[in-house]
């Protein structure tokens, strides 16, 4: 038994190296933020490519086959709890570096940005899937529509901190729609499985979890910025002697990442609520700067975790390859349109602020996956739907970075400075409009 923990452990070590290394690679060479770089090395070590080929062995490959994603059914994943206890790190640290009253005062744009974000996409996926593969019937089609609508909050939250954009207008928007686009995903992923399993429609019982989803986070958010004063006085100074407070306030954010649960939220939506809890307390710049490094060690894991997600021969399967593209064509313009069509007029943005916001809602990842899995496992898709759902979640990932990119240098020209670009923005709504 021992043998088995001493092999997780080197896994975990070779893991971050790689990811390190391709972070270090992407950022100083490829002047791209370090998660595509993490992303890569995680195709690249996979147990399909050159993990496969290292170490041959059922107990460090059986993290990541097709049939079991994400640990959803079968062996229990450590990898999979690692890598979401990386990700619920990486959400804190945003909540607690997010300008509260920005996060409120952009509140109604986000709001319009994930409905729009969610309702051609959504659209978009269902009647591509109708079209190209018409097998799969009704339910099918939907969990394809349900796909595209994600946004993974963990992947664009991790751009915008590595390209400086947290606590701008549009980074503050982006926070928010994805988080409200969670939680609307969570309602349309539970009326598709439940017709997956039952073959009936049943509105009501999905509203009422969105509606409970939307009142717990709300209400925590409530408790953070009504009783900062008394977070700080009773759980956060009595460890002040000891240098542990930040860390404590990183144990309660896991709690807090584990009651949403309780009402079927993501933990990382958790996540991100319990950071914004300390965000308006005094010690806000003490935790950050301690939690920070143990962010920038657990982090990569999480990306790299998503690469090794990749089986490239699934695209093999008939048809897989062309619904791939059309999907991650449709993924991609659905997201600009519908999210820039609600930034421009709610939010009062420029034009690129508008396709900051758009691109910034792109990428997939761990989200769109997971939704997939649920979607294959209940048997509402095939394997080539499968595939192609996975290259939609990679892709849009790794495209994300690069396409916002030009737009930030647009934004904000290079002179001004990476620390100051957020600041000039937040405190200084006019100099958004401008461009």
């Amino acid at each position: 038994m021992e043998a088995v923990y001493f092999k997780f452990i080197l896994a975990i070590g070779l893991v971050l190296i790689f990811a390190r290394i391709f972070g270090e690679i992407s950022e100083r060479y490829l002047k791209q933020p370090a998660v595509m770089g993490e992303l890569v090395a995680g195709i690249i070590i996979s147990p399909f490519l050159l993990g496969g080929i290292i170490f041959h062995d059922p107990i460090i490959l059986n993290f990541a086959t097709v049939h079991n994603p994400f640990g959803l059914q079968g062996d229990f994943d450590i990898m999979y709890v690692i890598a979401n206890i990386a990700v619920v790190i990486l959400l804190f640290q945003a909540g607690v570096e997010t300008d509260i009253r920005s996060f409120l005062r952009q509140a109604p744009t986000g709001f319009a940005v994930a409905f729009g974000g969610v309702v051609l996409p959504f659209i978009g996926g269902y009647f591509c899937t109708m079209w190209l593969a018409p097998e799969v019937g009704v339910v099918g089609w939907l969990f394809m529509g349900a796909v595209l609508t994600a946004t993974s909050i963990g992947v664009t939250v991790r751009i915008l901190m590595d390209m400086g954009r947290l606590n701008t207008r549009e980074g503050t928007t982006i926070l928010v729609g994805a988080v409200v686009d969670d939680i609307i995903g969570l309602i349309i992923l539970s009326v598709v499985i439940k017709m997956a399993s039952t073959g009936e429609l049943e509105i009501l019982e999905a509203v009422k979890i969105g509606a409970i989803g939307f009142a717990v986070w709300f209400g925590l958010l409530f408790i953070g910025i009504k009783f900062h004063k008394y977070i700080s006085r009773f759980l956060i100074n009595p460890f002040k002697s000891s240098g542990t407070a930040p860390i404590v306030a990183l144990i309660i954010g896991f709690i807090v990442a584990y009651l949403v649960t309780l009402v079927e939220l993501h933990p990382v939506v958790g996540a991100y609520v319990g950071g914004l809890m300390f965000s308006a307390c005094a010690e806000k710049e003490e935790i950050i700067d301690k939690v920070r490094p143990i962010m920038l060690f657990a982090a990569p894991f999480f990306f790299a975790y998503l690469g090794m997600m990749v089986d490239l021969s699934l695209f093999a399967a008939p048809g897989a390859a062309v619904l791939a593209i059309v999907l991650i064509i449709v993924a991609i313009i659905g997201k600009v349109v519908g999210c820039y069509a609600a930034a421009r007029p709610v939010g009062k943005l420029s034009h690129t602020g508008g396709m900051i916001v758009g691109v910034g809602m792109i990428p997939r990842a761990e989200v769109g996956l997971i939704v997939a899995a649920a979607g294959y496992i209940a048997g509402a898709i095939n394997l080539g739907l499968y595939g192609a759902a996975v290259a939609v979640s990679v892709v849009t990932t790794l495209v994300t970075p690069t396409m916002l990119k030009p737009f930030f240098k647009k934004q904000w020209p290079e002179e001004i400075s990476k620390k100051e670009a957020p600041e000039i923005a937040s405190n200084n709504p006019e100099s958004n409009d401008s461009s």
